[in-house]
């Protein structure tokens, strides 16, 4: 019974970006980035958003993923509290997979972490 509301709570979740307004902010070697900017929340000096990245090619039955990101503008980090695997295109088709809330990293720069936190950081800006 405890895998149920697991299931729902990714179906839900699903279903909550499946109709979002995407904005593309990078490129990177494996594919594009996205974010929605009507997920922003503001936390403090942290903001939590929805990211999306298409590979350009699938790699091991993923196409796309979606993350729920928190990151700490002030001390210039950034940790994930959720991510889903797509096998289609844009956060569509079957999830193939996820990760649950990681470790906290320092934001490197140059990265698509950092191109994200200069959209969504204002003294970043």
């Amino acid at each position: 019974m405890s895998r149920l509301p697991r299931v729902l709570a990714c179906l839900s979740l699903a279903a909550a970006h499946a109709h979002a307004d995407w904005v593309s902010y990078g490129e990177s070697e494996s594919g594009t980035y996205y974010f929605d900017p009507a997920t922003v929340r503001s936390e403090g000096s942290g903001r939590k958003v929805w990211r999306l990245f298409e590979l350009k090619e699938a790699k091991e039955g993923v196409k796309s993923g979606k993350a729920l990101l928190e990151i700490d503008c002030k001390a210039a980090s950034y940790r994930y509290l959720r991510t889903l695997y797509y096998s289609g295109t844009m956060g569509q088709g079957k999830v193939v997979g996820g990760a649950r809330e990681q470790s906290t990293e320092p934001i490197g720069p140059g990265s698509m972490v950092a191109l994200l936190s200069q959209k969504v950081c204002p003294e970043s800006k």
